[in-house]
């Protein structure tokens, strides 16, 4: 059973790429160009993801913006997030203290790699 993954970015050919290696993993994606896109998903669906794939740099909002965003009402608190951004080190540095940073450009395997980190353990699996 896969998690529901939202990803948030402004450029369609990424968008697109992450969204159709995840749905191949089994996942229910979602992409959203911005900010806007996704708080209206949040509030009209009553659905939250398993996580929040963001970009930092969004033509509405900063990802480190939805993030405290989220992080003030009680029922968006615990989405986990992963950053997924091309930005420097400093600015990266900065943001590893909210979440988890993928730097663009990627290759897919640690892409994956990154999400697979970030999603909550499935129940039905026995712990090793």
């Amino acid at each position: 059973m896969g998690h529901r993954i939202w990803v948030v970015d402004d450029e369609p050919f990424i968008r697109t790429a992450m969204v159709a290696v995840l749905a191949e993993l089994g996942h229910e994606v979602r992409g959203f160009e911005d900010a806007e896109s996704l708080y209206t998903a949040l509030v009209e669906e009553g659905i939250t993801p398993d996580l929040l794939v963001l970009d930092q740099r969004l033509p509405d909002e900063y990802g480190s913006t939805i993030v405290h965003s989220l992080r003030e009402r009680p029922q968006y608190r615990d989405i986990p997030v992963l950053f997924v951004t091309a930005i420097d080190d400093e600015e990266a540095s900065r943001l590893e203290v909210i979440a988890p940073v993928l730097r663009k450009p990627f290759d897919f395997t640690e892409f994956v790699a990154a999400v697979d980190a970030e999603l909550p353990e499935p129940e039905s699996e026995p712990a090793t």
